[in-house]
């Protein structure tokens, strides 16, 4: 069984040693984690799949990485992008300016706010995409632009897309949501505290002050407690729907409000400056130059299970299907316009044609997007693809077994991690749910332990898993527009996911075993 482990682990391995040793371009590494996952899969007798398995295996990650992931990706930055060339980023600059001239404020208002209402209502990686971009078209460092959206996405995830990955984890083991939104957000109360922090001295350390706080603590302070206050009574409380919903909207309106009132810095290693002039051809105002994003929120919002007439209306428009060739087929569903891919681009093309875009530039723009993108796109297609044959050849289950094995009744400690190595190989804390609920719940019932609390550990290790997963980096890599740069960026992640990951597993072990 050790064998079968370590020949499991093999693919997962190989990511760590391509981008954190060989610093190698995402879409190269993942595509050669692939080819060693089929490979393995072909000729392992415990992982046996056929060529037609294994390759259809790979297919159906392929498309669902396809629609709606990477449409998402290529929607927001086509329309960031829109934004860029009519001139109305530098008017949305100028707006968040007027809200604060401190950079480490900003940041958090784009990342641990914005970032986290994205997240609440669409996520598949929005919430790294869209506030990246924005970054760097502020002048930030692209770098550090996508580390920080990262490790700001870090805690919203078990509750995002209005709790899509709890519900599905919650389905998988026949449990009410409900029962497992209070554990998961328990978990995460002091890594939703300790983030605020990390983000603001990460901002601090890329303006080159050595005082990062100075004036921040009781913004700081308020970031953190806006959020997971109202995130932790919801899903203690209420239900796993509201979760992230009404924690980031809190947060979000309460950060704005604080920021408004709070005195502009005086210091210039923090202080950013809008241009003051109007560019000469711009003949819109500050409605049109939003109107992308409120649009985009407008529809995320309004199409989403909490209007359920437009939700289920729209999901009419849909194809499902099945691709894998062995037993157990997944069934593949392809929403045509309920996703947030198509919403997004829709938002963007009508915010293109209120910044007096004409269609011959939006498709320019379109496929300039596209040029620039599709290394990313590849990365992610290539690690979905990746998940899928790990998960129908066994390897997924075999790395969690044996796990589960060798730590027996301390296994609660250890079960965040699984989580986490969910995320890592699919990208995505519903697909990491799915994946390891089952086992969760069985080995709690073996050892023992609360199998609700194991499967919310799960949850909120996949949460933690975001930071270091290639896809949710790959993403960040296509909105900096940095290509390549996968390796210095989970260089930067990989320690900020060790320390919060040790974190949830002690708050995991203390809530299914001591208390």
């Amino acid at each position: 069984m050790f064998v079968e482990f370590i020949l499991a682990l093999l693919p997962i391995i190989w990511l760590f040693i391509a981008f954190l040793v060989l610093k190698m371009p995402g879409y190269i590494g993942c595509l050669i984690a692939l080819a060693i996952s089929i490979v393995e899969s072909l000729v392992i007798p415990a992982f046996s799949l056929t060529v037609p398995e294994a390759l259809t295996a790979a297919i159906e990650g392929g498309i669902g990485a396809i629609w709606p992931i990477c449409l998402i990706i290529l929607a927001a930055m086509f329309t960031y992008n829109i934004c860029v060339k009519t001139g109305a980023m530098e008017m949305i600059k100028r707006l968040l300016t007027s809200v604060t001239n401190d950079k480490r404020v900003l940041v958090m208002l784009l990342t641990w706010g914005f970032g986290g209402f994205m997240e609440a209502i669409a996520g598949f990686g929005t919430p790294v995409a869209i506030p990246a971009a924005m970054m760097v078209g502020l002048g930030f460092d692209p770098i550090f632009s996508a580390v920080v959206c990262l490790v700001a996405n870090s805690i919203a995830p078990p509750f995002g897309s209005v709790a899509i990955p709890t519900t599905s984890a919650a389905g998988a083991v026949g449990l009410d949501a409900a029962l497992l939104s209070g554990p998961a957000i328990n978990m995460l109360i002091i890594p939703a505290i300790i983030v605020p922090f990390i983000i603001v001295w990460m901002t601090g350390k890329a303006c080159g002050s050595k005082k990062p706080f100075e004036g921040m603590i009781p913004f700081t302070i308020v970031a953190a407690l806006s959020y997971i206050i109202p995130a932790a009574i919801v899903g203690n409380f209420v239900g796993a729907e509201f979760v992230d919903l009404i924690g980031c909207v809190i947060c979000l309106i309460v950060l704005v409000v604080f920021a408004k009132k709070m005195p502009p810095t005086t210091d210039p290693a923090y202080m950013i400056e809008a241009s003051e002039e109007e560019a000469s051809d711009v003949k819109f105002g500050m409605g049109a130059a939003v109107l992308p994003y409120i649009l985009m929120l407008v529809f995320l919002l309004g199409t989403s299970k909490l209007v359920p007439p437009i939700n289920a209306f729209l999901g009419k428009f849909s194809t499902a299907f099945s691709v894998y060739a062995g037993e157990g087929a997944a069934t593949i569903k392809l929403a045509w316009i309920g996703n947030a891919g198509t919403l997004i681009l829709l938002a963007g093309i009508i915010g293109g044609f209120a910044q007096h875009m004409s269609i011959g530039e939006m498709i320019s723009t379109l496929g300039q997007t596209l040029k620039n993108m599709w290394k990313a796109m590849v990365t992610v297609i290539a690690i979905i693809a990746l998940a899928k044959v790990m998960g129908y050849s066994g390897m997924t289950t075999a790395i969690a077994t044996l796990l589960a094995d060798l730590t027996g009744s301390i296994f609660p400690l250890f079960a965040p991690i699984c989580g986490i190595l969910g995320t890592f190989v699919t990208g995505s804390t519903t697909s990491s749910g799915v994946l390891f609920a089952k086992m969760q719940y069985e080995v709690a019932e073996l050892i023992g332990a609360n199998p609700v609390m194991l499967v919310a550990a799960n949850l909120a290790g996949g949460g933690i898993g975001k930071l270091i997963s290639p896809q949710s980096i790959a993403i960040g890599v296509a909105a900096i527009g940095l290509e390549g740069s996968d390796g210095k960026i989970m260089t930067k992640t990989v320690g900020i996911c060790i320390v919060l990951g040790v974190i949830v597993c002690i708050m995991s072990y203390l809530l299914a075993v001591v208390l």
